[in-house]
């Protein structure tokens, strides 16, 4: 599927990066766009390419003009650089840019396929960014970049939009041989305003630096609230597609004098824009610059706003700036909730590869709030766990909770066993799991010491019948004489619901002589377990022996039989 790029052009100079062959299906301008790969480490990538029989065609003249360009180029929001060259393939002049790996904005939409309030939420987002990206260009690097459109935009696994396409990029001034006036023959009509229509640069270096492209900025909005490719530019007098909120900037973006246009600076105020997916990308963005008082505030609230946004956007950007914040310590634990609450958007093949790496090392984490969050909240995520994945990833530094100091932790992290135990393999509950369990008994607490055996009765099915013979009733035994009531009742209960696994002589001589001095224990509940645990016993011996009698009488009667038959046949030998 993929081709080393160093093949593709022969010997001399080459990128370290294998590239697809098949292109998306749109791309900005003359170039194309395919995804690659890192040779060094695997990395995804994009590589757009551009080529010419002529070295010195206008559209080679253009691209290297935009490679110089990103190189220069530093903005959240603008495309990264990462390499890029130009080779010679078959007598054909080739330039190659690789970039940080993105996809064409118009087929993230389509898989996506948002609407409502989900699809409003996104695309201000993102338009947000876009203003904000080309009101750099304009205002603070004092240049135009010639040729907005949808096409310029491109989209990150994060789905964080991205400004690129700078083949026409010049300063305002218009100085020299500059790109705008050579390459403007590659924007389509329909996003020409009048004076680049008209090549009247004077009117664009007299003009704010920002009017060329505030009518691209319109033209993009178009596009990009309408689902559809602009081909006229009478189509931009369809305003029902803008959001009504966002109508007075458009028509201003559009103003047919450039003196009046609006500046993109202007546009990224709205508050159509800064919407509540913008507030929580940028405070988890800038989470290391916030203080306590307002994280707390923050991750309270967090919840409540996650039904709010875009389900992928959750998935793949709040939940990965989570995990960060939570790993190295810049958000508080509570936010745990938040991130299992993103969680549960997901099947379990997802669930193990965007929140279980996470998981493994939050547990790990020295921090006692956040593995009692994350323990608390073992329920939601437990489902989602395979055998390898406990074993591997979150059982090693879960057990360290068996041990901790804070008696709250020892007792979470018992009960988050009944969750992992089915999953678990038989040779970890036996050899690692019991040890602890052991000690548990004894905990100092008298509410480990009851939920320990509780635990015992519950996950016995999972130990097997040579462990479970060799352990439960060592274990229920000692229960039963705990000084705490519910400890004592607790382990009746799991006498009771282990039966099976005890012989009648193991009833007999061991289970009933422990039992029996409870039936009378001061406390009621106490004799009524122990009771019901003696009739159960009871029952099980009686049942062994009708089962001996049958067995005898079986016996008795083959006995007899053969005797008869022994007595005939001496009579009929006399």
């Amino acid at each position: 599927m993929f081709a080393k790029l160093s093949a593709l052009v022969g010997g001399g100079p080459a990128l370290n990066y294998n590239v697809d062959p098949q292109q998306y299906n749109q791309a900005w301008g003359c170039w194309t766009h395919h995804s690659g790969t890192s040779r060094e480490d695997g990395s995804p990538v994009s590589v757009f390419r551009i080529q010419a029989a002529d070295a010195n065609d206008l559209k080679l003249v253009a691209a290297r003009n935009g490679v110089r360009r990103l190189k220069m180029l530093r903005h959240p929001n603008v495309l990264a650089f990462k390499d890029s060259i130009e080779v010679q393939e078959r007598g054909i002049h080739v330039v190659y840019l690789v970039t940080e790996a993105v996809r064409p904005l118009a087929t993230v939409l389509k898989e996506l396929n948002l609407s409502g309030h989900h699809r409003d939420e996104y695309l201000a987002t993102g338009m947000l960014h876009m203003t904000n990206a080309v009101s750099f260009i304009n205002n603070s690097c004092n240049m135009i970049h010639g040729y907005l459109c949808m096409s310029a935009v491109v989209v990150t696994d994060s789905l964080d939009w991205r400004l690129h396409g700078f083949d026409l990029l010049s300063e305002h001034t218009l100085t020299g041989d500059f790109a705008l006036k050579h390459a403007s023959w590659m924007v389509g009509s329909q996003y020409k305003p009048a004076e680049v229509a008209k090549m009247d640069w004077d009117a664009v270096k007299q003009g704010p630096p920002w009017a060329v492209d505030s009518w691209g900025l319109g033209c993009m909005m178009q596009e990009v609230f309408s689902g559809e490719p602009l081909t006229a530019v009478e189509q931009l007098r369809r305003t029902d597609v803008i959001p009504p909120a966002l109508l007075a900037d458009y028509q201003k973006l559009l103003s047919s004098q450039t003196g009046r246009r609006l500046n993109p600076a202007k546009v990224a105020e709205s508050k159509f824009l800064n919407n509540k997916l913008v507030e929580v990308v940028a405070f988890m963005e800038n989470i290391a610059v916030k203080d306590s008082a307002e994280k707390d505030m923050f991750f309270k609230k967090l919840p409540a706003m996650i039904p709010a946004i875009p389900e992928p956007v959750a998935v793949r950007k709040i939940l990965p700036l989570l995990s960060r914040a939570l790993e190295y310590g810049g958000a508080p634990a509570s936010a745990v909730s938040s991130l299992m609450l993103i969680g549960r958007m997901l099947d379990g093949d997802e669930f193990i590869k965007r929140v279980v790496p996470s998981l493994s090392r939050l547990f790990a984490s020295s921090d006692r709030n956040l593995r009692r969050n994350l323990l608390e909240s073992i329920d939601t995520y437990g489902q989602h766990l395979t055998t390898d994945v406990i074993e591997n990833q979150i059982y090693p530094p879960l057990s360290n909770g068996f041990t901790d100091e804070n008696a709250y932790i020892r007792e979470l992290t018992l009960k988050a066993v009944l969750t992992l135990a089915p999953k678990m393999k038989q040779g970890t509950l036996n050899q690692n799991l019991l040890k602890h369990l052991s000690r548990l008994q004894v905990d100092n607490e008298p509410s480990i010491r009851a939920n320990t055996t509780v635990l015992l009765g519950n996950i016995a099915q999972y130990l097997g019948d040579t462990y479970c013979k060799k352990v439960l009733l060592n274990a229920f035994g000692r229960a039963l004489k705990d000084s705490f009531p519910p400890a004592r009742i607790a382990a009746l209960r799991a006498l009771v619901a282990t039966t099976k696994y005890y012989s009648p002589d193991e009833m007999a001589l061991r289970a009933l002589p422990a039992v029996a001095p409870l039936c009378i224990d001061p406390l009621g509940d106490v004799r009524s377990a122990a009771l019901a645990c003696l009739e159960s016993f009871t029952k099980v011996l009686r049942d062994h022996d009708t089962k001996l009698q049958k067995e005898a009488a079986a016996a008795a009667a083959a006995s007899g039989g053969l005797t008869a038959n022994s007595a005939a046949a001496t009579t009929a030998a006399t």
